[in-house]
């Protein structure tokens, strides 16, 4: 498989979730260690306050930081997230956020991944840092 077909399937696996589907994600781009990904500010994720809810940018920075990952991940192996810290800067009420996420180390074990979620005008809101324990699959 060319990287670019593991590429669309990714993209295809990844927006077929329900979950994903629900929260509105959309996959922008990737490629060797990285991904974008964005999704509409609507009253589905907003908090009490009006605002995106604070676990929508810990999702948005995971499912980047893993779709990231899944563009060299070794064949045979998945992921889990390890430990994930995101810190929030400012707050959005509307319009689209978008998140880029990079893998900063990938080693025999564990993947660190690096994610910064912006608004429309392109000022960064968050930024998150995340290891990923990398596992071989068990043959059924």
């Amino acid at each position: 498989m060319s990287f670019d077909e593991k590429i669309a399937e990714q993209i295809k696996n990844f927006e077929n979730l329900p979950y994903h589907k629900f929260i509105g994600l959309q996959y922008v781009d990737a490629g060797e260690g990285f991904a974008e990904m964005m999704l509409t500010v609507k009253n589905e994720t907003m908090n009490a306050n009006g605002v995106l809810h604070g676990g929508m940018y810990y999702t948005l920075c995971d499912l980047t930081a893993s779709a990231a990952l899944e563009t060299n991940l070794p064949a045979g192996h998945f992921y889990v997230t390890h430990d994930i810290n995101v810190s929030i800067f400012s707050s959005v009420s509307s319009g689209t956020v978008k998140a880029r996420a990079e893998v900063l180390k990938s080693g025999k074990r564990m993947a660190f991944v690096e994610a910064r979620v912006y608004n429309d005008k392109g000022e960064m809101l968050a930024v998150g840092r995340l290891t990923k324990t990398l596992l071989a699959r068990k043959p059924k």
